[in-house]
């Protein structure tokens, strides 16, 4: 044993080159083996010992990289053999790396096995001189063509440049390669790629000459080892042997790599696949191609509890026909207790009396539910004799694929909804708004029902804006359908009643005789309304609705026309105290005209004299449930009139202009505020401010921002614009350039109230948005609707693939709270937590924080 008794050095970065010469060493019974982790504590070390008999060290810039090191080292420990590592990413030329070898007594080039490390230190056995250099470099080429390259783990190969040809190779090459000795030897190392061509020659002997190696990535030629594509990383390293250039060639099989690679940019793919788009078939042949699955198809149950309504078939052959004929008595168990089945072999063997199972002698067999509802249960079904994957990727491929096309399901149910939502109101089943206007246009121009008596009444309910901010959006939401169920009793015979907007109904009656009867059923919802509803609380609540009514034709021969002139017969009703109906005449138009022109009056008054006050609503943060923000919302209480609801004076401001001074005042106001509180609580809360569609056609809108910004000296960042889907942008892309500026300021915008608007899948990809709001109609009913939770997760999901954050708007119970924070919202605003509230309010609550906090700590 050679090293017996020695003492061993070794100073390298790798693990690995570290382990093989540690176990080499161990295994001679060298006397003591010390390791350094750097340069200064090799030195300390050939300075503390007595003897070092052999020094393994790495060449590289960070250990040893020149002869005045070696010489340094040869003056401590006199007669020590140095043996050099030269590390994988080391950039040397030809010349120094001459210079370096002829100064040490052997060298290697990481990484290193511990094959190739025995059979290269057996050489030390002939006592062969490293000093008498001549020699020296015909002992290398000896020792690198019958020792090293035969003896390494990795398919190697020794290039002669001046013949620009391969001279030698080991068995792991053609092993790896699948070729002849004969077909190597004399050929370039580019015929081992499979488009030699690509291979850049002159710039790959460039960069030799340059760093003295280079590395190289590129498929394999096809050969008979391997049906599947092979890739390599070929490592080339200038070397000088004899006096003479070569290129010492590596290869590792990097096809692992690759196909991983491959595989996460698939399965990124089928992740974004649009199962409604025109490319799906190529898609989704493309990865029955890929996986080499025989069949792929999904079957959706029917109403006789069996899977075998088709939707979509990639099979070889139609291979699902004959999956919708037989029975499935085990899948159908399977799935039913876990949602899925996977079975990577014998699935012919495991699963009896299965017809299509026993037919094509399936082997492979993944089963996937996917299910949003009782009407969209299906099974998406894959599987084959020869797939050309693992079965892990392969079944996470698939899976995902399944998990996918279930969102896919959601989002269709979605978009269902939402196209239900054109027709109904979420919330009180009646028409809505475009319906109603739709069926009114279509009943007066219908040539049958020409001559019929027809009326409609315009219905609103009294001071419903202070029972929603007092008791609550679920309180609101009972007294809304309580007034649509009596309208529901009362109208169905005689026409249709609608949801117009917020707590406004319209009702059209088109299968009445006269007046008489109009006004007979309106006395008759004005005594049915009044009667008390019962709330959860076990207390009751009274409430009174204003009707104003036009005729058709007398009073008008458009829609829009006779919806004006029975909403100024509901203003008349108002004005004479409520709670009672008011039939259209002329004359009010004089007496609305001039109260509408007073309100404005009063409206502009109270702009101009600081009437109008701003609230904010906390945003509440999930994770800590505690305040991150605020919501800031415009109050108008008139000195006479009392709280003016902004559902009466917002539409007024957009009519008359006034909208642009108004949110001017409110993002002032709150963004003096929340500069105070900042400061003042050292908290950075966020405000957030509505805008208004018509906002965004003001040409000194990103003005007036700019000027609020640097007069109040909050940071943008800390800013958010609350954009409301609407059909009110006069120009959709202008009002998009203008979002577009607003975030160039460095203020973020949300999207408000998602899911009510009237483009709302397409707003979610143009408006540059970071937050989402959903709206409450969606979170109300968590608990229960299954289907409306579908949807609502859906959303969410939808919004988290584009990067949204989200905002869930009235939350009210615990239970919608766990729910919404477990499908990932960020942040919650209800009455759960806060309603509404004045500065002065929200002063009080930032400061029982503060004290609490101070207390805590």
């Amino acid at each position: 044993m050679p090293y017996l008794d020695h003492n061993i050095l070794i100073a390298c970065d790798s693990k690995k080159d570290r382990l093989s010469f540690f176990n080499y060493f161990d295994g001679q019974q060298a006397s003591q083996i010390f390791t350094a982790s750097d340069m200064d504590q090799v030195m300390d070390i050939l300075d503390a010992e007595d003897k070092i008999h052999v020094l393994v060290i790495e060449i590289s810039p960070r250990w040893l990289k020149g002869k005045g090191q070696i010489e340094t080292i040869h003056a401590k420990q006199l007669g020590i053999k140095i043996i050099g590592v030269f590390a994988e990413t080391i950039q040397v030329d030809s010349n120094a790396f001459q210079t370096l070898d002829a100064w040490i007594d052997d060298s290697y080039f990481s990484p290193i096995s511990e094959n190739e490390l025995t059979a290269r230190m057996e050489l030390d056995t002939k006592k062969i001189s490293q000093h008498e250099v001549a020699k020296a470099k015909v002992v290398q080429m000896e020792t690198l063509v019958k020792l090293i390259i035969p003896a390494s783990a990795f398919p190697m190969f020794l290039f002669d440049v001046s013949e620009a040809s391969i001279c030698h190779i080991n068995e792991q090459l053609l092993l790896l390669t699948g070729q002849k000795e004969k077909d190597l030897i004399g050929a370039g190392y580019q015929q081992l790629a499979a488009y030699p061509d690509k291979i850049d020659n002159k710039t790959i002997n460039s960069l030799i000459n340059e760093k003295g190696s280079v590395k190289l990535d590129f498929e394999l030629s096809s050969n008979q080892v391997s049906k599947s594509k092979v890739f390599v990383s070929l490592t080339l390293q200038s070397i000088y042997l004899d006096g003479r250039p070569y290129y010492w060639g590596q290869l590792e099989n990097i096809s692992q790599s690759v196909f991983y690679s491959q595989f996460v940019k698939k399965l990124k793919e089928f992740q974004s696949l649009d199962f409604s788009s025109s490319h799906v078939e190529d898609d989704m042949s493309d990865l029955v191609k890929w996986t080499g699955v025989d069949f792929l198809f999904a079957v959706k149950k029917s109403s006789a509890s069996t899977y075998d309504d088709l939707v979509w078939d990639y099979s070889k052959d139609n291979m699902c026909e004959l999956f919708i004929k037989a029975k499935h008595e085990f899948i159908g168990r399977k799935i039913q207790d876990s949602n899925s089945l996977e079975i990577e072999y014998g699935a012919f063997r495991q699963i009896p009396g299965d017809e299509f199972i026993k037919f094509y002698s399936v082997n492979s067999l993944m089963v996937y539910r996917c299910v949003i509802d009782k009407d969209s249960d299906i099974l998406l079904v894959a599987g084959g004799n020869h797939l050309r994957l693992d079965w892990e990727p392969t079944t996470l491929l698939f899976s995902e694929l399944a998990d996918h096309f279930a969102k896919h399901m959601a989002f269709t149910a979605l978009k269902a909804s939402h196209e239900s939502e054109s027709r109904y109101d979420v919330l009180t089943g009646l028409i809505n708004r475009r319906y109603i206007v739709k069926t009114i246009e279509k009943s007066m121009f219908n040539p049958k029902n020409q001559d019929a008596f027809k009326a409609l009444v315009f219905l609103d309910l009294d001071r419903f804006k202070i029972i929603n901010d007092s008791l609550g959006h679920d309180v609101g939401d009972s007294v809304l359908i309580s007034v649509a169920n009596g309208l529901k009793k009362y109208v169905s015979q005689y026409g249709v009643a609608a949801r117009y907007a917020g707590d406004e109904f319209l009702i059209w009656f088109n299968n009445v005789k006269d007046k008489a009867a109009v006004q007979k059923i309106a006395s008759q919802i004005l005594e049915a309304v009044v009667y008390p509803i019962a709330l959860d609380n076990g207390s009751e609540l009274k409430i009174t609705v204003s009707m104003g009514i036009a005729y058709y034709p007398e009073h008008a021969k458009t829609v829009g026309h006779l919806i004006k002139n029975a909403d100024t017969a509901l203003y008349d009703a108002k004005l004479k105290g409520k709670n009672r109906y008011s039939e259209y005449t002329p004359s009010q138009e004089g007496e609305s005209a001039k109260q509408l022109e007073e309100m404005e009056k009063n409206l502009s008054y109270a702009i101009d004299n600081d009437q109008l006050d701003v609230y904010f609503q906390p945003k509440i943060e999930a994770a800590t449930e505690d305040i991150m923000g605020f919501e800031a919302l415009v109050r108008w209480e008139h000195p006479e009139l009392g709280i003016i609801s902004p559902g009466l004076f917002i539409p007024l401001a957009e009519q008359t202009g006034l909208i642009h001074k108004i949110g001017y005042l409110v993002l002032h106001k709150s963004c003096q505020r929340l500069k105070r509180w900042q400061d003042e609580f050292g908290l950075m809360l966020t405000m957030s401010v509505n805008l208004s569609p018509l906002q965004l056609s003001d040409s000194k809108l990103i003005e007036r921002i700019k000027q609020v910004i640097q007069y109040t000296k909050i940071h943008p960042q800390y800013l958010d614009f609350e954009i409301t889907e609407s059909e009110k942008f006069e120009n959709v892309a202008d009002a998009l350039k203008v979002m577009r500026k607003i975030v160039d300021l460095g203020c973020t915008l949300s999207i408000d109230d998602f899911g009510t608007g009237h483009s709302t899948l397409e707003y979610i990809r143009k408006i540059p948005a970071k937050t989402l709001k959903i709206d409450q109609t969606f979170v109300k009913n968590i608990g229960l609707s299954p289907d409306d939770e579908a949807i609502l997760d859906a959303t969410i999901d939808i919004a988290k693939r584009v990067g949204h954050k989200i905002v869930a708007e009235g939350v009210e119970t615990e239970e919608q709270r766990h729910y919404l924070a477990a499908k990932g919202c960020e942040y919650f605003q209800g009455f759960l937590f806060c309603r509404p509230l004045p500065a002065s309010d929200i002063k009080n609550i930032l400061t029982e924080r503060a004290q609490l906090l101070s207390q805590a700590g």
